[in-house]
């Protein structure tokens, strides 16, 4: 074997890829690790992955193989245990007679190759193919929810055929902290954080526990447990989120920190009793994520230009609305990180601090121990704040103190719940909010929506029908001239057609003339249709804009922005 080795270094140095000093302190290497040789010269940065496939290929006459383009067989991927896959890195493609092709990284791993022959009970026919693309090739066939599948498998055949429904507390504190659970929580927690899911969903039925993740705004069924391991499943989360898996009567909340390949995952854990047991919701928030600028918002240059002037004015409150997922956290945490300077003292009060952001003073209400948003805001008041943001306003006492703060010299910035800008005004004036209090304090409104991304690797263009455009043609300034896009599905959007999300927005100026329609307690209509006179384009207008850009399709904006006709 040593010959082996040293005879890929030799051919290595004679193709001028190494020099003899380079090869010999690999070697010397190779004694103290007794790791291949190849390996060696690819961890030290002396030679190209690649350049060993070469070389390997030429001298042992192998096959190279692209596993981007080689056709799998997908019946063979139960013939060797996946733990084996993993460990040794190698993967089955297909069978030609009694020959089993496998893609290797390392040929002369004799030992490796034989326990495949004994598992197999096939002759095995090595080609090579880099450690990159297997380990993609795993990933695409397998991934972290293959873990999950085996752990399920070696649960369900250590335990007695009743599961553990019926497991008294004492023994299911100790099942939890098992190796198979913790593989199975652990498993779908990374899957879900892979797919860059932001919430995951463990849903008691009937007859199983289902589990969804929710991707840019949909939610997906991934995997189903057996009825039995639900209880451990479920306590095995709440353990994580130090939660009392005792009480299953009560909802709780709890908080799990994940770090995954050099990020840190804040997880918010939330259980709700239900009539087959506990479902348990998790929201993964992604630190660096959350840190988007305004550019990347998806705002055009007018929309971001507006809302530029409106966060650089000295005073005024500032309202983003929207239904719950339509990212205005991420808007109102775009515009403090703009702010942010050494000249402006931000504090936030919020409902829980979502995301950490340095040079930020930031607090929490609890409202068990009485701090609410208004408690938290009158004491924000006496630190001297410049800009203040407050997470979402929900009653009278916020909104006045908001406002009370606005025409004292403060920014502030918050969050309401209506379907669009014009209808935050009316939001308030139900709130009984004085109206000349909102023309005095309020200067703009934000309503947005989250619409998904186009993939843009197999996006493809076509005509709408005729019954389509007359649904939109209002908002078309050329409808012959149509054309919009829609993406069948690829192995880069994991066939979901949509990559990520972006924003469209229905922006709102308190203009002298705005001012005299709230004083006067004007309808929705009113101010809407003022509002489009002055410049505004609606929630509808903007998504169009982007489906025209083929930035996402039509049928997305139509399920997002429009409202269906009964």
């Amino acid at each position: 074997m040593a010959g082996e080795k040293d005879r890929l270094g030799e051919f290595l140095v004679r193709q001028g890829l190494l020099n003899k000093e380079r090869l010999y302190e690999a070697l010397e290497t190779q004694k103290k690790t007794k790791k291949p040789l190849g390996k060696i010269l690819v961890e030290k940065g002396l030679v190209s992955e690649k350049a060993i496939i070469n070389a390997l290929a030429y001298q042992f006459d192998l096959e190279q193989v692209n596993l981007k383009s080689y056709p799998v067989d997908e019946n063979l991927l139960r013939i060797f245990p996946y733990e084996k896959i993993r460990e040794y890195k190698v993967f089955p493609l297909k069978l030609e007679g009694k020959n089993l092709i496998v893609a290797v990284t390392n040929p002369l791993d004799i030992r490796v190759i034989q326990e495949l022959k004994y598992l197999s009970g096939y002759k095995i026919k090595p080609v090579l193919a880099t450690s990159k693309e297997i380990e993609e090739c795993i990933n695409k066939y397998f991934g972290p929810l293959q873990e999950a599948h085996q752990a399920i498998q070696e649960i369900v055949t250590s335990k007695e055929e009743t599961g553990l429904e019926d497991i008294p507390l004492q023994e299911l504190e100790a099942v939890v902290k098992e190796a198979p659970i913790v593989r199975l929580v652990n498993s779908v927690i990374t899957d879900a954080i892979k797919q860059e899911a932001s919430d995951v969903h463990f849903e008691p039925q009937k007859d199983k526990l289902r589990i969804r993740y929710r991707i840019d705004g949909i939610l997906y069924e991934k995997v189903t447990i057996p009825k039995g391991l639900q209880p451990a499943v479920i306590s095995r989360v709440k353990i994580m989120s130090g939660m009392d898996i005792a009480e299953r009567r009560k909802p709780q909340d709890g908080r799990m920190v994940i770090g995954i390949r050099d990020r840190e995952y804040d997880i918010r854990v939330s259980t709700l009793p239900d009539i087959f047991g506990e479902k348990v919701v998790l929201r993964i928030l992604d630190k660096k994520s959350i840190l988007i600028s305004l550019d990347k918002l998806g705002l055009d240059e007018n929309e971001r230009s507006i809302i530029e002037s409106l966060i650089y004015q000295p005073y005024g409150m500032i309202l983003v609305t929207g239904p719950t997922g339509s990212g205005k956290t991420t808007t109102l945490y775009s515009i403090l990180n703009k702010l942010n300077d050494a000249t402006r003292n931000i504090v936030t009060v919020e409902d829980p601090v979502e995301y950490e952001l340095e040079g930020i003073n930031q607090t929490a209400v609890n409202v068990r121990a009485g701090y609410t948003f208004a408690t938290g805001m009158r004491h924000i008041l006496r630190q001297d704040p410049d800009v203040i943001m407050i997470g979402e306003i929900r009653d009278l006492e916020t909104a006045e103190i908001a406002i009370q703060a606005a025409l004292t010299g403060h920014l502030v910035l918050s969050t309401l719940h209506t379907n669009n800008a014009p209808g935050a005004i009316n939001r308030l004036l139900d709130m009984n909010v004085e109206p000349f209090l909102i023309s005095a304090s309020l200067i703009g409104i934000i309503a947005q929506r989250l619409v998904r991304k186009l993939c843009p690797y197999c996006r493809q263009d076509y005509t709408p029908s005729e019954d389509l455009m007359k649904e939109i043609s209002e908002y078309i300034p050329e409808p012959k001239k149509v054309k919009f896009a829609k993406s069948s599905g690829c192995e880069r959007c994991k066939n979901l057609g949509y990559y990520r999300r972006t924003g469209i927005f229905e922006i709102v100026r308190i203009t002298p003339q705005m001012k005299e329609l709230i004083l006067k307690r004007a309808t929705e209509k009113e101010v809407t249709d003022l509002a489009i006179r002055e410049g505004m384009h609606t929630l509808q207008q903007s998504g169009v804009v982007k489906a025209l850009q083929k930035i996402t399709s039509i049928e997305e904006v139509m399920r997002v922005a429009f409202v269906k006709k009964i």
